[in-house]
């Protein structure tokens, strides 16, 4: 490459002023709303103590977000779409910031409660519009970088949270102890708030109407599908949750129907049929459905180890998990770079490999430590080993997916991956969690490290097969991937208005 070309080639990859300015305001949206996912786990024991919470107020206090969020995101993509980008942003950022609000200055568990079911759902109006917003103002030749920074804050996010939320208990300001994990939202919402009618753009959008009648089946499906995957366990599995369950092929055969109707009567569906012929689009959805079906659970089981088992404090436990984003954040900030030498196929291929082999080696460094002593310090290059494949799977896998999609359709399918993830996670603490229970019905505490350490070695084992099947996902995308160039009309970037 001579030097001239090789100038250019530094010059198309840096971001423009319009472009950056909008990017780190979304990600600093997303870091937002990633982190308040898990960090209000470090709290519950606390709001349990102030509030007089039970067990099944908790419970729904972490349900609550997660189903909210969830069964919105497809629906909450999808205005976006139709109404603006902009408009949707704002709405969702001041729904939030006025929930965090309410959450922080709730007096009882049903207030609360009620205050987090609202955060989940205004958080599924926001998450779309920050993955939509880089589809559209970033050019294709810079977007996989940003969504490479994406990747980071996801894995600084999921760490972040709880090391934030036990600095704020720790600090006990003005004995809130454990209000602030939700009013630091506030300020950083009015900032969001305040420079988005500047710096996300307008995008007029479609000027057609919502599909209702899908938008209300989706919900429904995903209420059907969740809510057992969320509370099954903890109340037995109890018959109407398989009922529940059982509904879903159903529902979403009926939906299926529905959304083919509505094209072929040349109404606007909530998810075009069309989507659904590109194999690679189909074949990347069941991917994220199995490949984060291993992330996140793993976290959960994890901490209950070190919790119960060892007796770690919240903030030592968040400190024990670093390594996992440290290595997710080097390779996530590199992801644009390695996939323009190796393909994006090849390289979430070997971001799936180097998970389940980072995975395999946590049984043992488990296994070596009988004591549980200095497991935090043996699980630290498995941990990072592991991170290192997450930040090469993340960016790549979310701007592959998306390459062959219309900005016209960037939100409602953003929505969908974005649902899709929560499915796998819910997915994997149900299917991990009978793995690492088998069985167990009682209180936690009654456990003791022995058992516990037993309990997560198969815990583990469960999320090795996940990233295995992954792996083997990969590889058929790779087959059937785009070739260069495919849908030009995809990487169209609409002018801003």
């Amino acid at each position: 490459m001579s030097g001239d070309q090789a100038k250019a080639a530094r010059a198309s990859s840096r971001f423009q002023p319009a472009e950056r300015n909008a990017a780190a305001l979304v990600l600093g949206a997303a870091f937002m709303l990633l982190a308040d996912t898990s960090i209000v786990n470090v709290a519950l024991p606390s709001i349990q103590r102030q509030l007089g919470a039970s067990v099944p107020d908790v419970q729904l206090m972490v349900a609550g977000y997660v189903v909210a969020y969830a069964v919105m995101l497809t629906t909450g993509g999808r205005l976006g779409d139709l109404w603006g980008r902009r408009r949707m942003f704002i709405i969702g950022a001041v729904s939030f910031t006025l929930a965090s609000l309410a959450s922080g200055l709730a007096q009882n568990p049903v207030e609360l409660i009620a205050s987090r079911v609202w955060q989940g759902l205004s958080a599924s109006l926001l998450y779309p519009q920050v993955i939509a917003t880089l589809h559209i103002v970033i050019s294709p030749e810079r977007r996989g970088r940003a969504f490479a920074l994406l990747g980071a804050v996801v894995s600084c996010a999921t760490i972040a949270g709880p090391i934030i939320a036990g600095l704020l208990i720790a600090a006990n300001i003005a004995g809130t102890t454990w209000r602030p994990i939700f009013l630091i939202n506030v300020p950083v919402g009015i900032v969001l708030i305040t420079l988005a009618p500047r710096l996300v753009p307008a995008n007029k959008g479609l000027r057609l109407r919502l599909d209702y009648a899908g938008s209300l089946i989706v919900i429904m499906l995903l209420v059907a599908l969740l809510v057992p995957l969320t509370i099954g366990r903890d109340h037995g599995w109890p018959l109407w949750g398989w009922l529940l369950l059982a509904c879903t092929p159903v529902l979403l055969a009926v939906f299926l129907w529905l959304e083919s109707a509505l094209e072929r009567q040349g109404n606007s569906p909530l998810l075009r049929p069309g989507l659904w012929s590109d194999p690679v689009f189909r074949l990347g959805l069941l991917l994220y459905i199995v490949y984060f079906s291993g992330v996140i659970p793993f976290f959960l089981y994890y901490s209950i180890t070190l919790q119960y088992g060892l007796g770690y404090s919240a903030l030592a436990t968040a400190a024990v998990m670093a390594p996992y984003a440290a290595g997710s954040t080097i390779t996530s900030l590199q992801s644009a770079r390695i996939v323009s030498s190796f393909t994006a196929p090849r390289t979430i291929l070997a971001g799936c490999i180097i998970c389940a082999v980072g995975s395999a080696s946590m049984i043992a460094a488990i296994e070596g430590d009988r004591s549980g002593g200095h497991l935090g310090l043996l699980m630290t290059p498995s941990m990072f080993f592991t991170g290192l494949g997450l930040g090469l799977v993340i960016g790549p896998l979310l701007n592959f997916v998306l390459t062959g999609v219309h900005y016209d359709d960037s939100g409602a399918v953003s929505g969908l991956l974005s649902t899709a993830q929560q499915i796998g996670s819910s997915l994997g603490v149900a299917v991990i969690g009978l793995a690492f229970f088998r069985g167990f019905q009682g209180n936690l505490t009654s456990l003791g490290y022995p058992a516990l350490r037993t309990n997560m070695m198969f815990a583990v084992v469960v999320v090795v097969a996940a990233f295995i099947l992954a792996s083997l996902l990969v590889g058929i995308i790779t087959r059937r991937s785009r070739p260069a160039g495919a849908d030009s009309r995809a990487d169209a970037v609409p002018s801003a208005s």
